[in-house]
């Protein structure tokens, strides 16, 4: 079994994972603002100015030579144009209040390989060091799911491109459950959100699914 470990900051995701066939992906997302508190000169990203999230992809296939990507990820029309009250990793869940863990988050990634099939499989384990929140929902709070797709096909050359995020409405909060990673606008009062919209994803943004 391999184990990855990766830091994110709100908002900050830096991951990088050893895929099947030998190809390599190093991925960081930022807000707007770099929150990661330094770093290498080569992972630092500004402000897009469009008020979207930076994320900058590395990737090689087969021992080739990296292609590098900066993707801006400009925010889904249909979501409040305000910043969010809160970000961060689904805690625990018991009926319509949510627990969210905030600051920065620990996320352990344990790849595990059949010996027979050569075929992967991922374990996330996040794990956060800021305040935990509570959200409650109610009959009122708009529900997305995000299902923007930030992959890179093997033919993406160097260069940057610019994505518009991709929300779906859904019915009902059925779904916000397990490893997810939340975004929430409402009313906060100190450690309480009372969330007017919620938009909930996959982990790192899909990028181990």
């Amino acid at each position: 079994m391999m184990k990855r470990k990766v830091l994110l900051g709100t908002a900050v995701l830096a991951v990088i994972v050893l895929l099947a066939g030998g190809a390599v992906t190093a991925v960081r997302l930022l807000a707007p603002e770099d929150e990661s508190g330094g770093g290498e000169a080569d992972t630092a990203v500004a402000d897009s100015g469009g008020g979207g999230r930076v994320m900058q992809s590395m990737m090689s296939q087969n021992g080739g030579p990296p292609v590098a990507v900066q993707t801006t990820i400009l925010p889904a029309p249909e979501l409040p144009d305000e910043p969010s009250a809160a970000f961060g990793v689904l805690v625990s869940r018991e009926d319509n209040t949510l627990l969210v863990g905030t600051g920065n988050i620990d996320l352990e990634v344990d790849i595990e390989v059949d010996p027979e099939t050569g075929q992967e499989s991922t374990n996330l384990i996040p794990s956060t060091d800021g305040p935990q929140l509570e959200v409650v929902l109610t009959p009122d709070t708009i529900i997305y799911r995000d299902v923007t797709d930030l992959s890179l096909s093997p033919e993406q050359e160097s260069g940057e491109r610019e994505i518009v995020q991709q929300v779906r409405q859904v019915d009902s909060a059925d779904d916000v459950t397990g490893n997810l990673e939340l975004e929430i606008w409402g009313e906060r009062r100190g450690d309480r959100i009372v969330a007017a919209v919620l938009v909930y994803g996959p982990l790192g943004g899909g990028a181990f699914e």
